[in-house]
């Protein structure tokens, strides 16, 4: 492949870059080909160093999405950052497919738990104060204080799935980051 091939490539893969940042990766483009050619280096064998251009962009598409990901903190983001990471390699597609969705179902799973406990302890004390007195004061307390005592548990549940959430969600930004950090140092080997 020769250099005009490879750049037009390059530009067709990253046509949805906002065009400042396309411009400036296709102007380091042009300098590894001048700072190439200066040292009378082969066209193809630059290219062929390089790799397929539509790896590249998906690399810099990657990393624009965790730059956003990493600012923004959305659900919208994050699953960007994911789906670009998990088109790079079968590595990050298994992590994201195991790690990634499988978490956040257990994570929803949880939250669905608790809440449907929550719901329950509220259920009780309703149907405490309305049945209560059928059964005597004994049992009213009883029932009272036991819905409580599970309404009291569930937020505390709840406080902890957050945690939790938070922790997984830090986690995975961690691995997003460490990824993106493996790219850029490759390429400044390259």
């Amino acid at each position: 492949m020769k250099k005009q091939e490879f750049m037009k490539k390059l530009s067709a893969h990253l046509k949805k870059m906002p065009k400042l940042d396309r411009d400036d990766i296709l102007a380091d483009f042009e300098e590894y080909f001048d700072a190439a050619q200066a040292e009378n280096e082969n066209e193809e064998t630059l290219c062929e160093r390089l790799g397929d251009p539509k790896k590249i962009a998906k690399e810099y598409y990657m990393q624009k999405y965790i730059e956003e990901a990493n600012m923004q903190k959305s659900f919208k983001s994050m699953s960007r950052a994911f789906a670009a990471s998990a088109s790079l390699g079968i590595v990050n597609f298994f992590y994201v497919l195991c790690v990634v969705i499988v978490g956040y179902i257990v994570i929803s799973a949880l939250y669905i738990a608790i809440c449907s406990i929550g719901l329950g302890a509220i259920a009780a004390f309703i149907a405490g104060i309305i049945f209560g007195g059928m059964y005597g004061p004994l049992a009213l307390w009883l029932v009272l204080f036991g819905s409580v005592a599970l309404l009291a548990l569930s937020v505390l549940g709840f406080i902890g799935i957050m945690k939790l959430a938070k922790l997984f969600r830090k986690a995975n930004m961690r691995f997003l980051n460490m990824t993106r950090k493996g790219i850029i140092r490759r390429k400044n080997y390259e």
